[in-house]
């Protein structure tokens, strides 16, 4: 029996999944492709550059970052949650509409990221104090924030089902990226050269999903672009500013403990502590890599079976997927409890053995997240967004004054334990929300 008929034959019985598991098939397999990549392209980059220049790479970037992800509203999940009602009645100018308004607030919302982030560097190098090359470096990637506009770009592709076009950007760009490391590894480049490195390919990794989307827009519908006013695009998608706040400031709460624990970090510990943190944290965040394609798939299907009103089969899809995620992870934990050492000396080096207990216990909190992560979907797509952004504000806001309060005193193995309570916290608060908008509420009815 195959790996695919096995999963089929788990998910039977409740709906015809045929569609799901073609389009899972296809982003797991570019997802296990470009985490595989990815990897390397770590293993390239601690080999060329060492821990201590791990970190630095990482605070270059850090506070760019953050800035993106504070200021950078993504109507991505709203382009979804809208456009399949849409797609439903048929209607393409309404989609039209959709998809310009959202990708105009893409453009303004990267360029206004990218000219605060400029702005405001230096008062954030009070606690980063970076050197003037390095401040100079970060000064050049808050420049790339302007190209960062994909978010609905990639929405679209995943809205009519061309998981295979988002796979192949995926792929071809993780391709780039390692074979441009190996060439800086094996030419000798100098520390300066990997940072354009990281730098063209954060652009590359949105300007890609721009072009190949746009022109799967224009071959699939016929209605010119420019004979479609946004003249009404709000009351059309009644509640789209609430959904697009509440979706974007529980992406942000999430999103912003992959940042702002190093900002926090790099003024509390040194770079080679901070560039162990950042391999055992880059390792965990591969391994949510298999995740992503449930949740870039199965999003739009349970909004569809919450529209259709068919509650059973959106619970029964949630929690069998809850629990083959959770069966794929776990092995993996026990792989780095027995032979973590020896994995990390044989791929990364004896430099990094150090960074063992915090690569475990990171990808201890990386499966219980991987795991429920399939509820952020399900919550989305029940109405649940306020629900949501309580659980991510919650756990994100522990996780952070957590760091404040014990990575002092007890080392960056403080950040790692963290990282775990923060997953559970998440999960826990997920499933309370769900199951009390679900099961419980079905019960007293």
């Amino acid at each position: 029996m195959t790996l695919k008929s096995t999963i089929k034959k788990f998910l039977s019985g409740f709906y015809s999944f045929e569609d799901i598991l073609k389009n899972i098939g296809i982003i797991f397999s570019a997802n296990v492709i470009v985490a595989i990549l990815g990897l390397c392209t770590l293993v390239v980059l601690t080999r060329s550059v060492g821990a201590a220049g791990l970190g630095v790479l990482a605070l270059i970037e850090v506070y760019p970052r953050i800035i993106d992800q504070v200021i950078r509203f993504e109507p991505s999940q709203a382009v979804i949650r809208y456009g399949t009602k849409i797609l439903d009645d048929d209607d393409k100018v309404g989609l039209i509409k959709l998809i310009k308004w959202a990708t105009i607030l893409d453009i303004c919302g990267a360029a206004v990221a990218a000219i605060l982030a400029l702005t405001t560097l230096s008062f954030a190098n009070f606690w980063l104090k970076l050197s003037p090359e390095e401040f100079h470096m970060a000064f050049l990637f808050s420049l790339t924030l302007f190209g960062f506009v994909s978010a609905t770009s990639v929405s679209v592709m995943r809205l009519l089902s061309r998981f295979d076009l988002y796979a192949k950007t995926l792929v071809f760009s993780a391709f780039l990226r390692f074979i441009a490391a190996v060439v800086l590894w094996w030419i000798g480049a100098p520390f300066k050269a990997f940072f354009w490195l990281i730098a063209i390919d954060a652009v590359l990794q949105h300007i890609l999903p721009f072009i190949v989307s746009w022109r799967l827009l224009l071959n699939r519908i016929d209605t010119p672009l420019t004979s479609v006013s946004l003249k009404g695009v709000l009351k059309e998608n009644p509640g789209i500013l609430r959904f697009i706040f509440n979706s974007n400031a529980n992406v942000l709460s999430r999103n912003s403990t992959k940042q702002l624990d190093i900002f926090l970090l790099g003024g509390l510990i040194g770079h080679t502590e901070i560039g162990l943190y950042q391999i055992a944290k880059r390792v965990a965040l591969s391994v949510l890599r298999i995740s992503r394609p449930v949740q870039t798939v199965v999003f739009p299907k349970l909004s569809q079976l919450w529209e259709r009103g068919e509650q059973d089969e959106l619970v029964k899809l949630v929690w069998k997927f809850n629990l083959l995620l959770m069966s794929i992870g776990a092995p993996i934990v026990l792989f780095f409890v027995l032979w973590g050492d020896a994995f990390i000396i044989a791929v990364f080096g004896a430099e990094f053995k150090e960074a063992r207990p915090l690569m475990t216990i990171q990808l201890a909190a990386s499966t219980i997240f991987m795991a429920s992560s399939i509820l952020n979907g399900a919550l989305l797509s029940i109405g649940q967004d306020k629900q949501l952004l309580l659980v991510t504000l919650t756990s994100s806001a522990i996780f952070l004054i957590g760091i404040l309060l014990f990575v002092p005193s007890f080392g960056i193995i403080a950040a790692s334990w963290l990282t775990l309570v923060m997953n559970i916290i998440w999960a826990v608060g997920c499933s309370y929300f769900f199951l009390k908008r679900t099961i419980y509420k079905e019960g007293k009815s």
